[in-house]
């Protein structure tokens, strides 16, 4: 297959170098010294080894042309220029897999969020009907600018927004397989992404806030009502929108506890002056809260210190 990359950082480099080493055309739109250094391919460290991936880079995607897949695996806040610059790989026949922390624009049917997309740019260049949702479930560090460390590579939950079975997730989940990447195929992908979405949505932002490690703040006994609260309410609007939650709050903790003293996503990009990635996580939420008329104190009062704190440093 013919594969575009856009947004070669751990995820993304970590597929791409997968793909390509399982005979794949892949090409990767990147500038500075990441298209430079991927020239010489995408170096892959997993489990002691070290693999080699050749990849084509270019600096604009009009050289490549249309792809069969596109994968878009930018942080939310860069997603909508990715998605512009993708524009000339995708095709009418194109798949295309976004791959974002948080609630991606397509999650309700209608209107896109505007929390996530407000200027409507996204859902203008990523045609819906084209686009396969995905929850990633593994842990990689680009550790230079075409080098990933692949920590821990658990799954892709691949599905159809609309949900059911069909033949492209079919086919999209063997293209990973094959490359030796599990891939799980979901009959109601918008689950698993409020799923993962309610594991995530205090932590991250409490981090950024904090400047703690999740063991730090899952064991506050001062933060721990508060943090219940948030998940109760993002539990009570997935119900409401058909994402019911089956875990109880304290047990999804327990969970997080076992992954130790780790750094946040949003405590890293906080550390390192980047966006915060605050509307996908907490801000499309409230959004669909507020579409439905669910009131959500504790994240609506998460949301606002945070934005704040993000203003102030100049995080935004």
């Amino acid at each position: 297959m013919n594969i575009g990359v856009v947004g070669v950082g751990a995820i993304g480099g970590w597929l791409a170098g997968r793909l390509a080493l399982a005979g794949h055309q892949v090409t990767c739109v990147a500038r500075g010294e990441t298209l430079a250094a991927l020239r010489d391919g995408i170096l892959l460290r997993e489990q002691g080894r070290e693999e080699r991936a050749p990849v084509r880079a270019v600096s604009d995607a009009a050289e490549a042309g249309e792809q069969d897949l596109v994968v878009v695996a930018t942080k939310a806040t860069a997603l909508a220029d990715a998605a512009g610059a993708a524009g000339p790989l995708i095709g009418p026949d194109t798949v295309i897999l976004p791959l974002q922390n948080g609630v991606p624009w397509w999650f309700l049917p209608g209107e896109p969020l505007r929390s996530v997309d407000p200027d409507g740019r996204v859902a203008a260049a990523l045609p819906a009907v084209q686009v396969i949702g995905a929850v990633v479930h593994a842990a990689c560090r680009r550790v230079a600018p075409a080098e990933v460390q692949v920590v821990h590579a658990d799954k892709l939950i691949l599905g159809e927004p609309a949900g059911g079975p069909s033949d492209r997730v079919e086919r999209l989940a063997t293209l990973f397989e094959q490359a030796g990447i599990r891939a799980e195929r979901s009959p109601d992908v918008r689950r698993a992404i409020w799923y993962k979405l309610w594991g995530n949505m205090t932590i991250n932002p409490l981090s950024a806030l904090t400047g703690a490690t999740a063991d730090r703040l899952i064991g506050s006994a001062e933060l721990k009502p508060f943090i219940l609260q948030a998940m109760a309410e993002a539990a009570a609007v997935g119900a409401a929108i058909g994402c019911p939650i089956e875990q109880s709050g304290e047990e999804r903790m327990a969970v997080t506890a076992r992954l130790g003293a780790f750094k946040t996503s949003m405590l890293q990009d906080a550390e390192a002056g980047r966006p915060l990635e605050l509307e996908a996580l907490v801000g499309a939420p409230r959004e669909i809260a507020g579409r439905i008329g669910s009131q959500t104190p504790a994240m609506d009062a998460l949301y606002a210190m945070t934005k704040l704190m993000a203003e102030s440093r100049g995080l935004g």
